[in-house]
């Protein structure tokens, strides 16, 4: 399974959709066109350290943002239904990579606020991942004849 941050996003907005259809996804701001209410998914510092052998540790920030127009009638009350549907569906959630492949992913540090009527909904993904290995195997050695003379 090839685990990617495209993959992360696609997976994260099919989750977005299920529970909420009518509203567009997007993974960078676009003032022009953007319709409201609407997500975004944004990945916040991150870090990688090594471990044992071609293997890391990732560590991924994610930062979901749910705007709708200001003043809505009853934003708040819908700021509080989007998040407990985020409570209840992100704990776990499906990750497909682009073969089709699926996976559960686990989240951690779950937390949200609520910032100028605008619901920040922030949690980080921990998954260890393996470089390829080179298949690139020696064919040949080369000798070095060379002696150094005294």
């Amino acid at each position: 399974m090839i685990f990617t941050l495209e993959n992360i996003i696609t997976s994260l907005a099919a989750v977005l959709r299920a529970g909420y259809p009518e509203y567009p996804v997007y993974d960078s701001p676009t003032p022009q066109d953007t319709e409201y209410p609407c997500f975004y998914i944004f990945f916040m510092p991150s870090t990688i350290e090594g471990q044992i052998g071609n293997r890391y540790m990732r560590d991924l920030g994610i930062d979901i943002i749910f705007v709708q127009q200001r003043h809505a009638v009853n934003g708040n009350s819908l700021i509080h239904a989007v998040a407990d549907y985020l409570d209840q569906v992100l704990e776990l959630f499906s990750y497909t990579d682009s073969d089709g492949r699926t996976a559960w992913i686990r989240t951690f540090e779950r937390e949200w606020r609520n910032e100028d009527m605008e619901l920040r909904y922030q949690f980080h993904i921990r998954q260890r991942v393996a470089l390829p290995k080179d298949s690139q195997f020696m064919r040949e050695m080369e000798e070095n004849i060379y002696v150094k003379e005294k």
